[in-house]
């Protein structure tokens, strides 16, 4: 059965449903007016991300830290990673607006367009 789902959406069919929820969860924090947790800027498909607000690795309660919603934000994920275990680093606002202006320019460095985000989203995924 799985090779027959393989085939027909020409991929693995756990990448396929990896896919579809992490467009539907894309599409409804964009809907509901999610911003970056990080940086504040507008959320971008590409590099659309989930993150812990407090990290939850070697936490106390690590599980109940994964799993509390209060504690899951929208990010890009330059923003997330480059945060990562780092739960102070925009501490000022002049921190936060650097971060915005870095973020903003590396997006507009891809000279992104609708069609082309069609297209390599068609053809990898991503």
């Amino acid at each position: 059965m799985n090779n027959k789902k393989n085939e027909q959406l020409g991929m693995n069919s756990g990448t396929a449903q990896h896919r579809l929820v992490k467009d539907t969860l894309f599409r409804l924090a964009v809907e509901l007016g999610h911003v970056c947790f990080r940086c504040g800027l507008p959320l971008v498909r590409e590099t659309f991300t989930v993150e812990h607000k407090k990290p939850w690795l070697d936490s106390e309660n690590p599980k109940e830290l994964f799993f509390d919603q209060n504690n899951v934000a929208f990010s890009h994920a330059f923003c997330n990673f480059s945060a990562a275990r780092k739960p102070n680093k925009y501490q000022t606002e002049e921190k936060r607006r650097q971060a915005r202006s870095r973020t903003q320019r590396e997006y507009n460095a891809r000279e992104y367009t609708p069609e082309k985000r069609r297209e390599r989203y068609l053809a990898t995924g991503n």
